[in-house]
């Protein structure tokens, strides 16, 4: 069975945000020391930054199955099919044998398979889809 990596993404839930930060303020303090200073060890960080901002986001082309989401709305991608989705655009969804629907206001249809995908995930997915669906 496969499994599904789950990531809400926000500062307070993601860890991810904070790497971001951090390497947001790298760049800055190595742009600075380049330009205005010259100090090569401090204008060193200029490149470690691009690795740190980087990162997260590389990290998750790693998974075949993934679901990143937050208030609004999120990325999901289920056996090799990619699809953004806004939570206030969804007009319903639905479970069928192996199959993930999901039905758009303007009637767009967008379904995924859930063939040979953990149970646990399926749960977790429809748990987090109903609370953000729901909400509007």
């Amino acid at each position: 069975m496969k499994r599904i990596k789950f990531t809400e993404l926000g500062f307070k839930k993601n860890f991810n945000t904070l790497i971001v930060v951090i390497g947001i303020i790298c760049m800055i303090i190595g742009l600075i020391a380049g330009f205005g200073f010259g100090n090569e060890r401090l204008m060193s960080l200029a490149g470690l930054s691009v690795v740190l901002t980087t990162f997260p986001q590389l990290r998750n082309s790693f998974y075949k199955n993934y679901f990143l989401w937050n208030k609004k709305g999120g990325n999901i991608k289920i056996n090799s099919k990619s699809k953004n989705i806004v939570f206030s655009e969804l007009d319903f969804y639905e479970f069928n044998e192996n199959k993930l629907s999901i039905i758009k206001k303007n009637k767009t249809n967008l379904e995924f398979s859930l063939l040979d995908i953990h149970q646990e995930d399926i749960l977790k997915l429809k748990e987090i889809l109903e609370k953000h669906i729901n909400k509007q």
